[in-house]
């Protein structure tokens, strides 16, 4: 083989050995959990290793991937030929070597194709938008289900705590009565009574211990630490809870815009469009120049070294293919479309129901509050007869009052999700009740 060639080999020998790989990254263990936990550490360790996220983050990828392997299919290609060849001679000297080999490189370039590499191009894009909104809604749904769970642990710690000042309460009631029997103060039927009561007191706390062991474990799970049970919770700061909301219409334009399953939808939708596009531009011809370079062992009139090409390529004929590629993007069209329609209707609807129940949760919080600070005062009303004794115990003043407390927070919580539902409708967290009032203020001013 000439020497002719040893450039184009090398060059294409480094074009060939680029080192395309990626090196593996190394995963960074998860920091432990503090102890006693609060909701916005809680938020605040959610990592892309959750497996909620790990598959929305596995298909974003991979659209990404599509979108460069589409855009890729466009770029010059360079080919390195070698052939070894043995011949038995036609002819006599100098034509008489048994060695044809050969060798050549090819540059091939599509110039033009009437749109159908950059509609796929197009397309491809839009498909990974779409995948990257769905990305997003799934960062707003997991973000409310720690709430959600977080909330209810501190519930359930409220429930025992009441639980168990119930049992006590009913203890303390019915070693009174035994006394009272031995006595022949009371008769054994009041004692039964007071022994069913203590027992369904009992039964009523272990049911509590269990909830609150149960709502940590699924806490865990949700922040994908199944083997980090926290022992405490901080009550979490709300500083939003109570801020003023816009009207019904404004917060659903504000929906339509930019809640992200329907953004997804829409970029599906255009991505069908450029499809289509694509699909129709395959009955277009074709534009392509390519360069050849050729080394030959034995060199004969009829070889040449160099050639260009300016070529067209002309489909004449491709059966039923374009028109049912066309059908089927139709077909998945009118599918997508019924979809985003139905997912319209359910994000009114879902809208107008949240901000109802805002509405009856905040008048809810009204009452709660202000039966919190009755049960509160009644509470040391009770204990003051008591030390009096005026009254022989505290015990359905403790035990309302715990259940008024309960109340109130359970009330907060289901505020403070219900604002969050808003959040994931709209895509705007100044709905939050975690966004302090003047951040919601000036993020609003802002749009």
């Amino acid at each position: 083989m000439s020497k002719r060639l040893l450039p184009q080999l090398i060059l294409l020998s480094l074009l060939w050995c680029q080192n395309t790989s990626a090196g593996d990254e190394m995963e960074t263990p998860a920091a432990t959990l503090p102890e006693p936990l609060s909701l916005a550490a809680a938020l605040a360790s959610i990592d892309d290793n959750h497996p909620r996220l790990v598959g929305a983050q596995a298909d974003t990828a991979s659209r990404e991937a599509d979108a460069a392997q589409v855009a890729a299919s466009d770029d010059t290609r360079i080919d390195l030929t070698a052939e070894l060849h043995r011949i038995k001679p036609i002819a006599g000297p100098p034509y008489d070597s048994r060695d044809d080999s050969r060798a050549s490189i090819t540059l091939y370039k599509r110039l033009y194709d009437f749109g159908r590499t950059r509609h796929r191009i197009d397309a491809a894009s839009k498909e990974t938008a779409a995948s990257r909104a769905t990305l997003a809604l799934t960062r707003l749904q997991l973000r409310q289900q720690v709430m959600q769970d977080y909330f209810n642990v501190l519930l359930a710690d409220l429930a025992a705590a009441s639980a168990n000042e119930a049992m006590a309460v009913a203890y303390v009631r019915l070693d009174r009565a035994r006394d009272e029997l031995e006595l022949g103060r009371i008769p054994e039927l009041e004692l039964l009574k007071l022994e069913d009561a203590y027992q369904q007191q009992l039964l009523q706390r272990q049911r509590a211990e269990s909830a609150q062991r149960q709502t940590r474990a699924q806490l865990a799970l949700t922040l994908n630490r199944p083997d980090e049970l926290s022992a405490t919770l901080e009550p979490p700061q709300l500083p939003g809870l109570t801020s003023p909301l816009p009207e019904y219409e404004d917060l659903l334009n504000d929906s339509l815009a930019n809640n992200p399953a329907l953004q997804a939808l829409n970029a599906q939708l255009l991505a069908l469009q450029d499809e289509q596009k694509a699909v129709r531009a395959q009955r277009y011809p074709e534009l392509y120049l390519q360069l050849e370079a050729h080394e030959y062992r034995q060199e004969y009139g009829s070889r040449t070294p160099l050639r260009g090409i300016l070529g067209i390529n002309v489909p004449l004929y491709q059966g039923g293919r374009v028109d049912a590629d066309i059908s089927a993007r139709l077909a998945k069209r009118r599918s997508l479309t019924a979809q985003k329609t139905q997912t319209e209707y359910e994000i009114r609807q879902k809208l107008l129901t949240t901000l109802q129940q805002i509405a009856t949760l905040q008048l809810q919080l009204k009452q709660a509050t202000i039966r919190e600070d009755y049960r509160e005062l009644y509470l040391d009303r009770s204990r003051a007869e008591y030390e009096l004794e005026i009254k022989t115990d505290l015990g359905d003043a403790m035990v309302e009052q715990s259940d008024a407390r309960q109340f109130a927070e359970k009330t907060r919580f289901e505020l403070a999700l219900a604002r969050e539902t808003l959040v994931v409708l709209t895509g705007n967290p100044s709905w939050s009740a975690l966004t302090p009032p003047d951040a919601a203020a000036a993020n609003e001013a802002t749009q």
